[in-house]
Order: C-alpha cells, then sequence, then structure tokens
C-alpha cells in the first residue's frame, strides 16, 4: 500500500500516514474507490461527476480535480499496473462541527486490485442494519458505519454477502455493492429513493441494458419481489458477482457476458 496527501495549495505528495483532520475527527468527506488500469482511470468522467456531486452536497467549495490523481498514478505506477485507487476528499481545517472553512485536501491510497469473485455462495437479508435516508443519501461518505456494521453482521453469519433494506422496508443494496436481479429476462434495480449508493458499476449496467434494448426497471421493490427473482447480482466497480442462495432459495448464477466485460481489462 501506498498513500498520497494533497491539500488545497500544492501538490500530491507520498506520506506514511497523515496529520490530524476532519476526516479522522468527523468523517467530513467522501470517497472514491477507482480501478486504475492500462495507465488510466476506468470511468473517470463518472467519478468527476460523482466527486463533484457529492461535494455540493457536503458543502465542500473547491472541485477536486480527477486529471490530477490520473496524472500521479501514470507517472508513478507506468501503463502496466491494475491497481485499486481510494480517493478521499476531505475538508480542510480543523475546527469543531462548526468548520474552519469550507476548501477540501485529497488523500489516496493506492493497492493491488483484486477482482470481485464470480459467485457469491451465500446471502442473507438483514433484520437489524438498514441504510436510512439524509440529505446526502447516494454519496460515498467517509462515515461509513451502516457497512462496518453490516459487514461484521455478515461475518459472524458466516455469509458471503448481505443485502440492506431502506427505513421503509424496500431493497436498497448489498454490504459493499448494488444490487440486480432478473425475473422473466426483465432487470430490476432499487432507485436511489431507497438511500443506495449513486454506484459507477451500476450506472453501466444500466446504460448498457438500455443500450442493448433490454427493460431494467428502476423503483422501489420489498424483499418478497427480489426473492421471486431468477437471478441476483451484486455490483460495484471491481465487477460482477452473482448470488447462488439467498436464505434458503437457489438463484442462476449464469454469468451475463455483455455485462461482465464491462469490467474487463
Amino acid at each position: 500500500m501506498r498513500q498520497f496527501f494533497k491539500n488545497n495549495t500544492i501538490n500530491f505528495s507520498e506520506v506514511q500516514e497523515l496529520p490530524i483532520n476532519r476526516a479522522f475527527l468527523f468523517g467530513d468527506g467522501l470517497f472514491e474507490t477507482m480501478v486504475f488500469t492500462n495507465g488510466r482511470i476506468r470511468f473517470h468522467e463518472d467519478h468527476q461527476e460523482r466527486a463533484n456531486n457529492g461535494c455540493i452536497k457536503l458543502k465542500i467549495d473547491t472541485e477536486p480535480d480527477l486529471n490530477n490523481v490520473s496524472k500521479l498514478l501514470l507517472n508513478t505506477f507506468g501503463k502496466t499496473s491494475t491497481l485499486r485507487i481510494r480517493w478521499n476528499i476531505f475538508r480542510s481545517g480543523i475546527g469543531k462541527y462548526s468548520p474552519m472553512d469550507n476548501k477540501h485536501n485529497e488523500h489516496l491510497v493506492v493497492t493491488d486490485f483484486q477482482a470481485s469473485p464470480l459467485v457469491k455462495n451465500k446471502a442473507y437479508i438483514s433484520n437489524d442494519i438498514q441504510v436510512n435516508g439524509t440529505p446526502w443519501s447516494g454519496t460515498k461518505t467517509l462515515n461509513a458505519l451502516t457497512y462496518v456494521l453490516a459487514n461484521i453482521e455478515r461475518q459472524e453469519k458466516q455469509m458471503d454477502d448481505v443485502i440492506l433494506l431502506d427505513d421503509k422496508g424496500y431493497v436498497s443494496e448489498g454490504g459493499s455493492a448494488n444490487i440486480f436481479w432478473v425475473k422473466n429476462n426483465k432487470y430490476y434495480t432499487p432507485s436511489l429513493q431507497t438511500n443506495c449508493i449513486a454506484g459507477i458499476g451500476r450506472k453501466q449496467i444500466i446504460n448498457q441494458l438500455k443500450t442493448s434494448g433490454i427493460i431494467c426497471q428502476l423503483d422501489t421493490f420489498g424483499k418478497e419481489e427480489l426473492m421471486n427473482a431468477d437471478q441476483v447480482f451484486v455490483s460495484n466497480v471491481t465487477g460482477i458477482s452473482y448470488l447462488q442462495r439467498i436464505d434458503n432459495k437457489i438463484f442462476d448464477t449464469k454469468p451475463e457476458s455483455a455485462l461482465i466485460s464491462l469490467f474487463s481489462f
């Protein structure tokens, strides 16, 4: 793992640790998880757009520039590496709950890339952890306790994935990915009204289905509709994973090549 830091006036520099900051004290920021391959950030424009929108929601004034991140990665790692990049963007200064200013700092964590497994064998629907609505729902904020606690619960249950409902009882997302399902060749995925993350992988899949003339319905769905599906999969920027079993029901895990290819190198 390697780390790089940039405040609001200077370029990135490699660091071993960060000074005390609002990300650590208050979770006051957001992040993008990205894949760097063949000398570029995959889905670059979509990550930039989501980061900009997140900064607006969190009232962080300065728009971060993903081109600076791309240049650093290309100059440091070249075109032959495939890497997982976590781009943390947080409000600068210290202060208390009331910030000293609304500019931003950036922090990169660079690690080796690991693709999502094609199949996850065991999943379940959580009865205790839910995705609550906020004015910044859909943004990947640095406060990720919902997903931390959901995945602790998943590990305790010895499961491979957890499915989360929103605060109204509708299906929202997986423990670290958006969720889709198929019934009679029609695709379904929860709308952003269920407080799920506005996933970059989710966006690619929806666009691909639309381009192919395949129906993908975005709406609010109860867990009964999910459990009635023929096939269920979760997705994030690292790829697609088909769920073989949810509770006691078995689902089809035959991959759809057109969707899998969206995440191929």
